[in-house]
């Protein structure tokens, strides 16, 4: 007897509880709900304990509970949660009925006649009558055909269980047929033929008993429910999780080891919708149980949501032997077979259907290897005890996804998911309800086919807009015809949206996915066979079966196809011409197989929400970056593919913009600018991003950048590289592992400009004091501001106020004033704008390898008095020049007067002459009583026609009677131009014209 198990049905209802406490006002409502999840955990409880009459009146309790809140439409709750959860009570109470009756009752399917599904009647049988022998005789014979699966793989302790458990079941068989038929005799030689094959095991391995009780439980209350604890028992050797790729003698990734930040990555987005999905691993995975003697396997996690279609016509859940009489796994794989139901699942049908005619086309296994369990050639095999595993590529690696086979049936009987047309086949089914539990139940939003065949098969999704204004029809063509030649690219194409009356007119769905089953160039045509995963509703355009113009006697032959034929039966399968699906159609969906390729790898990796700003737009600094070297032997070029896939930890509308930049002739160094890439990707809400290029002969060296349109929280991702030549890929750390963030502005006494300002030594400056080291220091500065700011930086030596700069001053700068972003790199920093008298805040950030100090320098005469003095050189009065021309005293001259000891500084500077600046000089003298000057006592040193001007440095001043004498001067004579002269001080002072 199954037990359903403990904490599911609690667990789920306390979340349903709590959040009905939080939607519902009404206080009878909250009653109600708790006193039926006090019923719901009280049927658990004696469920769990084997009181099976108790746990059915307990559980009719719950669903008369459930029922009467149903009566209140505005309760404010989730009606379909709670008749989802009704249902599976139901479901239960008659598990439980069927039990306690001693035997299981014949289960009947009603078809209803008018049901617009009439095709399932060919996979359901209306007059099913199993009895307990067929149970045992399936359960044994999966169970023989388990352990001779695990003998060839040398798994002599699984094969001498599932041989031992064939043994019992077969014995059991045996007792319950009448004498001397034949099904007795058949038993009883299976028993014979189990029995000695697991004592023949046991003697080779000394293991257990084959009739002995195993200590293998069969309880699947805690079988393998997924947890962070398995994950860690994982990640010792999880290097085999890339067993994902397809395997090839030349294959890096054989012998990839992944390091611990890519296995936290790959351990956080295990979490998918609120389950936990385990990394694939063959060794492990392959022994996994898939038997259960006494029982059939039931979903620990519970039932998947079900759409708001499936509910309103919801009658239970239904195992496949309850509604076929013989069912199977797999009947015979065909693309045709396969019907979508009311699921809005078509992108994902028509992956199935794609890839059942990939796999019926080259008899290559695709679609069936992710099925599990399977059987000694490999081959996927039904299973009567209930439960599969399903292997996909989700989230950077192959995962397993455990279902059980209970499936969503109406009221009327008819499956509610999609299904296969061959009597009894389930893998289509199977495979939904997996994908479908990944995805977070059977109310999926819908996918597109490239993103979905990728998650069954692996293979390199690439979406073709044909919109795009790089779209060129002929390229494609002969790429998907080349692709298909070889079995190397499964196609499927997309519709977008478009009217009802022209969706009538053209046959077409508005927004729903096809799968191209065949394509051929004959007769100079270009031709596709489309299947609708609806299974009818076809093209009525040009080449369809209503086109009578075009199908001639040779076009019939060399396709195969009667028009006569087709337009009796509508199966949704029809030919068009590659023309008409350029202008019919928006998407072309291509998924091409990783074998093309000689070399690849895989890196994962993640961006947190707090680094880097939120748009990278003139910043690339703290995107992930990745260098690739690729190694070209040959003469020709060899094609290098790049695939960006986000992983999803929630299943909703992907409002992220993503893509990738490849930068070339970086020497695969970190990239700070966005300035043009080689390859510019194109951002889209799509999960996969591929950009493709060919790499020329030799060495060639690029940055991958992976970037974000407006960047709203962590993204988590794996970056694979696919080539024909040999390559590195690795990622570029950050080049400084120690930051300083400096937030700052510029204000009306700070916004100096550019270097040609005579205001540019007032902008903001700091000084980096580098501590005693052995080793070189590298340093690199980057400044943000508003993006309309045009921004500098510059480095010089000194560590002192920078006042003017020349190039011998000049260490490094970040090249042109930007806007927004800007970086330098080697103990003076200057923040400037382009323009003077911008006012805003940035922030300065400063890295090295090292800690260092950086202090901000105070602006010149910080603290300190200040005085301006304004006047001109005037030719033939005051442009008297330098001490050559013999009347250097006739310049303009003020007399400082002091009473007490004061450091005083003078800058210099010209005015209104920017274009051409004149050679200056002041000086400080002291004051002669009979003399013009006495002793110079300070001066800005040789004459210069810097656009800041000239300046004295610190001079400290006594207090005496005479006072001190300013000269500012020119070199040449006959000079005309206005200055102004700041005098710095900090003691008050007098001063005036000397005359």
């Amino acid at each position: 007897m199954t037990n359903y198990p403990k904490e599911s049905v609690c667990n789920e209802d306390r979340l349903l509880y709590r959040i009905t406490l939080l939607k519902s006002s009404n206080q009878d409502t909250n009653k109600l709900y708790a006193r039926a999840y006090t019923n719901a955990c009280h049927a658990v409880k004696l469920d769990t304990n084997a009181k099976y009459k108790e746990a059915k009146d307990a559980y009719n309790n719950v669903i008369k509970n459930f029922s009467d809140l149903l009566l209140d439409k505005d309760n404010g709750m989730d009606r379909n949660k709670l008749i989802q959860k009704r249902n599976e009570y139901k479901h239960r109470v008659e598990q439980l009925e069927r039990y306690m009756d001693g035997t299981k009752q014949t289960s009947f399917l009603y078809i209803n006649e008018n049901s617009p599904y009439q095709q399932r009647r060919d996979s359901c049988d209306s007059d099913i009558v199993r009895t307990e022998q067929d149970d045992y005789n399936d359960k044994a014979k999966f169970c023989y055909d388990q352990g001779e699966l695990n003998e060839s793989k040398g798994n002599m302790d699984h094969a001498l269980e599932y041989y031992s458990e064939a043994a019992e079941l077969y014995l059991k068989a045996f007792k319950l047929y009448e004498n001397d038929s034949p099904e007795k005799l058949a038993a009883r030689e299976n028993f014979t033929r189990a029995l000695d094959r697991a004592e023949s095991l046991k003697k080779t391995t000394n293991l257990l008993s084959p009739m002995q009780p195993r200590t293998r439980s069969a309880s699947n209350a805690s079988d393998l429910r997924p947890s962070l604890s398995s994950f860690h028992q994982r990640s010792s050797s999880v290097s085999s999780v890339i067993s994902v790729e397809p395997q090839c003698p030349t294959d890096d990734i054989l012998t990839q080891k992944l390091s611990s930040t890519e296995i936290e990555v790959l351990k956080h987005t295990s979490s998918v919708n609120s389950k936990t999905f385990l990394p694939w691993m063959d060794e492990a995975d392959l022994k996994e149980q898939f038997s259960y003697p006494n029982s059939k396997y039931l979903d620990p996690e519970g039932s998947l949501r079900l759409s708001d279609k499936q509910l309103e016509k919801f009658g239970g859940w239904k195992r496949p032997a309850d509604i076929m009489k013989y069912p199977q796994l797999i009947c015979l794989i065909s693309s045709t077979s396969i019907i979508q139901d009311i699921v809005t699942d078509c992108s994902f049908v028509a992956s199935l259907c794609v890839a059942a005619a990939y796999e019926r086309k080259f008899k290559k296994q695709l679609i069936t290897s992710c099925i599990y369990p399977q059987n000694k050639h490999g081959q996927p095999c039904y299973n009567p005890n209930g439960k599969y595993v399903i292997k996909l590529v989700y989230n950077g690696i192959a995962r397993k996804i455990i279902v059980d086979d209970l499936l969503p049936v109406s009221r009327e009987g008819t499956l509610m998911c999609t299904f296969s047309t061959n009597k009894g086949e389930l893998w289509a089914s199977i495979i939904e309800k997996a994908y479908m539990k990944l995805m977070g139940g059977y109310d999926f939003p819908g996918s597109n086919s490239g993103i979905d065949l990728h998650c069954l098969t692996g293979w390199i999704p690439e979406h073709i807009f044909i919109s795009d204004k790089h779209f060129v029809a002929d390229n494609v063509w002969d790429r998907i015809l080349d692709g298909i030649k070889y079995g190397d690219v499964l196609v499927t194409i997309a519709t977008g949206e478009m009217t009802e009356e022209e969706a009538t007119e053209q046959g077409l769905v508005p927004t729903h996915a096809y799968a191209v089953i065949a394509i051929k160039d004959v007769l100079g045509k270009r031709l596709l066979q489309v299947k609708n995963p609806w299974s009818h509703k076809r093209w009525r355009g040009p080449y369809s079966h209503l086109d009578t113009q075009v199908w001639t006697d040779e076009l019939k032959s060399c396709l195969n196809f009667d028009p006569d034929l087709a337009e009796k039966t509508d199966d949704g399968i029809f030919w068009i011409d590659f023309e008409s699906v350029c202008e019919k159609f928006t998407s072309i969906h291509l998924n091409w197989n990783p074998e093309l390729f000689t070399h690849r790898w895989v890196l994962h990796s993640v961006w947190p929400e707090n680094v880097g700003p939120k748009k990278d737009v003139f910043s690339l600094h703290y995107n992930p970056q990745f260098s690739l070297r690729v190694n070209v032997p040959d003469k020709k070029p060899a094609a290098v593919w790049l695939l960006l896939s986000k992983h999803i930890m929630v299943t909703e509308e992907n409002t992220d913009y993503i893509t990738l930049h490849v930068y070339d002739n970086t020497s695969g160094e970190r990239v700070y600018y966005p300035g043009t890439p080689f390859k510019e990707g194109t951002y889209v809400n799509s999960p996969h991003i591929l950009v493709r290029f060919n790499a020329p002969p030799g060495i060639s060296d690029y940055t991958i950048v992976v970037s974000q349109h407006e960047k709203e929280h962590s993204l988590y991702f794996s970056l694979r590289a696919y080539s024909l030549a040999p390559f590195k890929l690795k990622e570029v750390p950050m080049r400084y592992c120690v930051e300083k963030k400096i937030h700052s502005q510029w204000t009306e006494q700070t916004a100096g400009g550019n270097a040609s300002n005579a205001t540019y030594l007032n902008n903001p400056q700091w000084k980096i004091t580098v501590l005693p080291t052995t080793s070189p220091v590298g340093i690199l500065l980057m400044l943000e501001a508003p993006k309309d700011f045009a921004i500098h930086l510059m480095l010089v030596e000194g560590g002192k106020r920078a006042y003017s700069v020349s190039l011998r001053d000049i260490l490094a700068e970040s090249g042109p004033y930007r806007h927004g972003f800007c970086y330098s790199g080697e103990y003076t920093v200057v923040a400037s704008t382009f323009e003077p008298e911008l006012l805003g805040k940035f922030i300065l950030t400063v890295a090295s390898s090292v800690k260092l100090q950086v202090d901000a320098i105070p602006s010149e005469g910080a603290g300190m008095f200040k005085k301006v003095l304004h006047g001109e050189w005037i030719i033939g009065y005051s442009a008297m020049g330098c001490p050559s021309f013999g009347n250097y005293a006739k310049n303009p001259r003020y007399l400082l007067e002091i009473r007490e000891l004061t450091t005083v500084k003078v800058r210099l500077q010209s005015i209104n002459n920017t274009d051409s600046v004149p050679s200056m000089n002041v000086t400080i003298y002291e004051k002669h009583p009979t003399e013009l000057f006495g002793k110079e006592l300070a001066t800005s040193g040789p004459y210069t026609n810097v656009i800041q001007g000239v300046a004295t440095g610190d001079v400290v001043l006594s207090q005496n009677e005479m006072g001190y004498i300013i000269v500012l001067a020119t070199h040449d004579k006959d000079v005309a131009a206005e200055y102004t002269a700041i005098v710095y001080s900090d003691r008050p002072v007098n001063i005036k014209t000397d005359k």
